[in-house]
């Protein structure tokens, strides 16, 4: 038994090595199927808001939001914090992605009005509507000017304008251009004014403004009180750790530190989801 005990041993550690390769075969490609889909994703959003990106660059992105986390928690022993790092970071590339695309949506909707009434007051001097069109991808700043271009090209490749201007709304997305040019469709098939349609869409589009900014300074407060109590636990902790070190340093070291740390995040994201719920106020 004693001669037999270091063989079944090595044959153990050598099955453990086998499964863990294994494993790593399959998993390889399913990671690497993974990110290639997330990249892609990236690239072509980037893309979307005319911020265009390389393949490789979002690549780079991913990894490091992935693996920084994971290797410096792991460094310092507390590798399940790690591993939630690790799965917070990769998340990280996806809500940068969306906060440039609203604020390239926010940047659109501000310039919506003088494009509208830039629109009307040529239509009002004589032009036509394909010639509005051509003045406000002239004459508009970026980023709506992008999608005015966008529309001229279709045009020029054969699109009908009505088609064209569609087109646009669906890339932008936005209620109130949805709105606009469901109009402009509208008064070209049943025959109607133009120019007073694209006053009385740049109307209401300020007055609807004017409601949104009341009702968010109303709920501003709210809002940032979230923030605050959200961000307490995290702020305190770090004091702590800096102050008394070797008290705090059962929270990163422990089973019973990382549940409560598990606990912490889990309770501070459930939180901050009901805040945003109450706090929004659709118009």
């Amino acid at each position: 038994m004693i001669v037999l005990k270091p063989f079944v041993l090595l044959i153990g550690f050598a099955a453990a090595v086998i499964f863990v390769q294994i494993g790593m075969q399959a998993l390889i490609p399913i990671w690497n199927r993974r990110i290639a889909r997330y990249t892609s994703w990236i690239v072509a959003s980037c893309e979307k808001i005319d911020e265009p990106v390389e393949t490789v660059w979002a690549e780079r992105l991913v990894a490091a939001s992935i693996l920084i986390p994971l290797v410096v928690f792991t460094l310092i022993g507390a590798w399940p914090i790690g591993v939630l790092g690790a799965l917070s970071g990769a998340a990280g590339p996806y809500v940068w992605v969306r906060y440039r695309q609203s604020a390239y949506k926010q940047a659109m909707d501000n310039q919506l009005v003088d494009v509208l009434v830039l629109m009307a007051n040529s239509m009002k001097s004589g032009l036509s509507l394909l010639q509005a069109v051509e003045l406000a991808a002239t004459e508009s700043k970026k980023p709506i000017v992008q999608e005015f271009e966008k529309v001229l090209k279709e045009i020029q490749l054969g699109q009908g304008i009505d088609q064209a201007l569609m087109h646009m709304s669906e890339r932008a997305a936005l209620p109130d251009l949805e709105l606009a040019v469901h109009s402009i469709v509208t008064l070209r098939e049943t025959g109607g004014n133009l120019s007073e349609t694209f006053m009385t869409v740049a109307s209401t589009i300020v007055e609807r403004k004017k409601v949104e900014g009341k009702i968010g300074s109303l709920t501003s407060q709210g809002l940032y009180q979230g923030y605050a109590m959200c961000a307490m636990p995290f702020v305190m902790g770090g004091m702590f750790f800096m102050l008394e070190p070797d008290y705090m340093r059962p929270m990163l070291t422990t089973g019973l530190g990382w549940a409560m740390w598990v606990a912490v995040i889990v309770l501070d994201a459930l939180g901050m989801w009901l805040v945003m719920k109450i706090v929004k106020v659709n118009v």
